[in-house]
């Protein structure tokens, strides 16, 4: 096994205090792949089969609306993706798109599942992550409503 995939996780927020074994431990349970630009992993509508932690390059996230794409954001490496529809056994909400040149270790939705049930604290990070993302998304669809309110009735 490559130890610099290890050393990487090592440093990314997400897996902050896991030792070198630690890290070697995540990066053997899952499989690292590679992707070219453009490189679709993953599309809106799928079945949940996988979750992808971004070691090297950039992906971004978009969703196709009447033949375009919208892209909602773009990640670099210590994100991971995938892991809402996996957790909630959703199909996926949007599609994944490689930027560059992308490095990423990809787990089976069942080796990501008995990840967090063995590593507590990892566990508790990734659900924070996601929770967060979900209250910025939230928010950013409030916001985006915000002219409809001047309209709508005051609250009591």
């Amino acid at each position: 096994m490559d130890t610099k995939y290890a050393e990487l996780i090592a440093g990314f927020s997400l897996f902050q205090g896991f030792t070198a074994q630690g890290a070697s431990r995540i990066v053997e349970r899952g499989e690292v792949k590679s992707y070219t630009s453009g490189d679709i992993p993953f599309r809106d509508g799928e079945a949940p089969e996988f979750v992808l932690l971004l070691l090297q390059g950039t992906m971004e996230v978009f969703v196709e609306r009447e033949g375009k794409a919208l892209v909602l954001t773009e990640v670099g490496p210590g994100a991971i993706l995938g892991e809402l529809a996996v957790l909630c056994g959703l199909q996926r909400s949007a599609s994944v798109r490689a930027r560059t040149a992308v490095v990423a270790l990809q787990w089976s939705a069942a080796a990501f599942r008995n990840m967090l049930l063995r590593y507590p604290l990892l566990s508790e990070r990734i659900f924070r992550e996601s929770l967060r993302t979900l209250v910025e998304k939230e928010r950013a669809l409030i916001e985006s409503l915000a002219p409809a309110r001047k309209y709508a009735q005051p609250v009591d």
